[in-house]
């Protein structure tokens, strides 16, 4: 059994910038929002940094591996 948040979280997404050090992290409701997320950070990054991504890593954890990015 999971335990939910306050807020009814039930997953942590860690977003680690390796170029600059920046992290940040966010609370899921269901697996699914972690598409989103990455796609807003990867925006912020590229306009607050006026860079590209180049490319995107993750631990190999399936549930939140999209073949989208």
């Amino acid at each position: 059994m999971e335990i939910e948040s306050l807020g009814g979280s039930r997953d942590l997404l860690l977003i680690v910038d390796e170029a600059s050090g920046c992290m940040k992290g966010f609370c899921l409701r269901v697996k699914s929002e972690s598409e989103d997320y990455i796609r807003k950070y990867i925006t912020m990054l590229q306009t607050q940094f006026c860079k590209k991504v180049k490319f995107v890593r993750h631990d190999g954890v399936r549930k939140f591996a999209t073949r989208s990015l």
